[in-house]
């Protein structure tokens, strides 16, 4: 889409401030900065007198269920929550402009006469509206909300705030990947200040695992495959072993980032197969280093050729190959890159 296409925070919150019923959806496996931008969202449409519904495509992962404080989500796809995307009088898509991560309403996006609006920071997009409220440089798209109810002087109140907060600490790796700016560091003090207490949100999210993610995360360690001279790391967990570990889909969150401690590991690749055979691939690779020592490879244009997306050091994708036919792809994908 062309840089005609986007819209400022002024069209946005007229937009938003016009609606009385959006549902707001994110993308498939959310992450913290799709799960607080939901929350956010719906916090500061309500706080306008806006009732907003969020919508997941499954349950809320565990490690986020102290964010959402007992608030409801609907929860399915165009088929089970038909009623509540026949009630809605618009659509807020949150954290991606993707139809295959929207696959579960995509075939309902495509349809709908309902006015749409995105909000994102990611590279990778269709055609789904023409409001779009994107910035790449944005390290997470709940610093753009944060950033569009600062501008249009709407009310952050406490529930908005976490939720902001969570966004934008977990898409920055807790402020330690190379997206980390002055940008997002002044948002998060800001927040800080109003109330925020960062080392309950870390240990919420990052000191209560369940055993089973624990052990799943062993199992995935345990197929670990260094190539292209230690700098590509692969790891692949088959449908099995979420059943073996007592795990969930949703445990497998940053997984793909622990091949990454190892110091020559460029490149780290995580394959996991789901129960209906479709496999997620995700892709993250380091920031190249000041003096060019370390290959700059953007992930988000190689997840591209596999159908996905998503940003330079971080994207993901999906595949009906078989596991280990993707696996293989995958690696003569990356040994072009990597081996050059």
């Amino acid at each position: 889409m062309s840089q005609s296409n986007r819209i400022d925070h002024g069209r946005a919150a007229e937009l938003l401030s016009g609606w009385k019923r959006p549902v707001l959806i994110s993308h498939a496996k959310p992450d913290g900065d799709a799960i607080g931008s939901l929350l956010a969202m719906r916090a500061l449409l309500h706080a306008r007198g806006i009732q907003a519904t969020p919508l997941l495509f499954e349950p809320l992962p565990a490690r986020y269920e102290g964010l959402a404080q007992g608030q409801s989500f609907a929860v399915g796809d165009a088929t089970k929550a038909g009623n509540v995307l026949s009630f809605a009088d618009a659509a807020v898509i949150l954290d991606t402009c993707s139809y295959s991560q929207l696959e579960p309403v995509a075939e309902w996006l495509k349809k709908t006469t309902l006015p749409k609006l995105v909000i994102d920071h990611h590279s990778t997009r269709d055609a789904i509206t023409q409001n779009l409220l994107i910035d790449e440089t944005a390290a997470a798209t709940c610093l753009i909300i944060y950033e569009l109810a600062q501008s249009s002087g709407w009310t952050i109140d406490a529930a908005a705030t976490s939720s902001l907060f969570v966004g934008i600490s977990t898409d920055t790796g807790w402020f330690r990947h190379s997206n980390t700016d002055v940008r997002a560091l002044h948002a998060a003090g800001n927040l800080l200040e109003r109330g925020v207490k960062a080392y309950q949100v870390y240990e919420t999210l990052y000191l209560n695992d369940s055993a089973g993610r624990v052990r799943l995360l062993s199992e995935a360690l345990k197929t670990l495959q260094l190539h292209c001279s230690d700098q590509l790391a692969m790891m692949t967990l088959p449908s099995d072993a979420f059943s073996s570990a007592g795990a969930t889909p949703a445990d497998t969150e940053d997984i793909v980032n622990e091949p990454l401690r190892i110091a020559s590991v460029v490149v780290s690749v995580l394959l996991v197969e789901q129960e209906d055979g479709v496999v997620r691939i995700n892709f993250r690779s380091k920031a190249p280093e000041p003096k060019g020592q370390r290959p700059d490879v953007d992930v988000a244009s190689i997840a591209k050729e596999f159908g996905g997306g998503g940003h330079r050091n971080a994207a993901g994708a999906r595949s009906k190959e078989p596991l280990n036919s993707m696996q293989e792809l995958i690696l003569v994908r990356l040994e072009s890159v990597l081996d050059r």
